[in-house]
């Protein structure tokens, strides 16, 4: 799997000389980063997507971060047509989600006949949460 950090600088153009030089950094922690040695903090990792011009090189460094990767899924690669109708049928299908939600809720407990059913419904907002940061950080 390509190094996020090398994809998004050559995605920008960007030599590695003029990239550490822009982060404050040296060139070998620029390729430490690179080579997956070593995961910048978050500061450096914010810089990098302000000198990349790219914020879903922010996203993906939390999605490969121990934290972040327990919460957030990986993003597909898809361009903004395929990502807007991924994102509308996910919102078709949230109707029928929400009513679900609001009977299994009202009375304030999940009981173990819902759990199941529960499940589908976090997935469903788990589906309906990515494609919304596919249309939001697509290419």
């Amino acid at each position: 799997m390509e190094n996020i950090y090398s994809k998004y600088r050559r995605m920008a153009g960007i030599t590695q000389e003029r990239a550490a030089e822009h982060l404050g950094i040296s060139v070998d922690s620029l390729k430490g980063y690179e080579y997956d040695k070593r995961i910048p903090n978050n500061d450096i990792a914010k810089q990098m997507c302000l000198l990349y011009g790219d914020m879903r090189l922010a996203y993906d460094h939390l999605v490969h971060s121990s934290t972040g990767e327990m919460i957030l899924e990986k993003l597909d690669e898809k361009d903004l047509c395929c990502s807007v109708l991924s994102l509308i049928n996910e919102l078709n299908h949230s109707d029928h989600i929400r009513e679900v939600m609001i009977e299994i809720s009202a009375d304030g407990v999940i009981s173990d006949e819902e759990k199941v059913e529960w499940e589908i419904v976090e997935k469903q907002i788990k589906s309906l949460i990515k494609s919304s940061y596919e249309v939001l950080l697509r290419r």
